[in-house]
């Protein structure tokens, strides 16, 4: 299992489409979380767009940097 670390920056590899919306390929977001759920590997995403959304580890691009952000922001 890959371990991000909240706050790293990440963007979609390619189109996502979840039940909030569709995050568009190179779409820049901030990890907030990863769990496991029913043998599955997921990745909570804040998305620049204002999505929030569950991805798989191939379906985003993990960079170097970290975001500082608080709980107020939401």
């Amino acid at each position: 299992m890959l371990q991000h670390c909240q706050g790293q920056r990440c963007q979609a590899t390619r189109i996502i489409r979840g039940h909030q919306g569709l995050i568009s390929a190179h779409t820049q977001g901030t990890i907030e979380a990863e769990i496991s759920n029913l043998g599955r590997h997921l990745i909570a995403v804040r998305w620049d767009n204002g999505l929030h959304m569950y991805v798989f580890p191939d379906e985003i691009e993990v960079d170097e940097t970290i975001e500082e952000w608080n709980d107020d922001t939401w």
